[in-house]
């Protein structure tokens, strides 16, 4: 069962605070994407979207557009009446082991690098992009079979055997 977006941001969050929040997407496709080729699942509750700056999850920029270019200090309650955030029950996916493992490979880059990254030739974001020139509608997802193939081939790179998309 797919997790909220903002579930897993704020666990990303907790575990090690001040992210952008443009850092803070990128990081949250990085896992999906990941998570999608290594678990032939997804992990999120949404589909990224194509944005000028790479992918996007729409929740988590409305709830984090308010920080504006300032870090995010501690993960923020759901709602607009505050109250302790909404806590990740991991259901035996392992999913901040899973989250430590992507800070480790990403976590230590620039949002700018990060975006980039999502940028460069071959990416779900840069293929989506070019079959609408470079004008997309807004709200246009990145399907899941698109970052599965993507991270698939990435894991594949590193020797490791991704999972069907299930």
């Amino acid at each position: 069962m797919p997790y909220p977006s903002l579930r897993v941001a704020n666990e990303l969050l907790s575990l090690h605070g001040d992210i952008s929040p443009m850092k803070l997407q990128k990081l949250l496709y990085y896992t999906n994407g990941w998570w999608l080729a290594l678990r032939g699942k997804p992990l999120l509750n949404e589909n990224p979207q194509v944005w000028r700056y790479g992918p996007v999850f729409s929740i988590l920029y409305s709830t984090f557009s308010r920080f504006g270019h300032d870090n995010i200090g501690q993960p923020v309650p759901a709602g607009p009446f505050g109250g302790e955030p909404p806590a990740l029950e991991d259901n035996g996916d392992d999913v901040r082991a899973f989250l430590e493992w992507v800070w480790g490979e990403h976590g230590t880059k620039t949002a700018g690098q990060l975006s980039d990254e999502t940028h460069a030739i071959g990416t779900p974001w840069r293929q989506i992009a070019e079959q609408h020139n470079f004008r997309v509608p807004r709200f246009t997802e990145i399907p899941p079979h698109l970052d599965h193939a993507y991270f698939s081939r990435l894991a594949e790179a590193r020797g490791v055997n991704p999972v069907p998309l299930g």
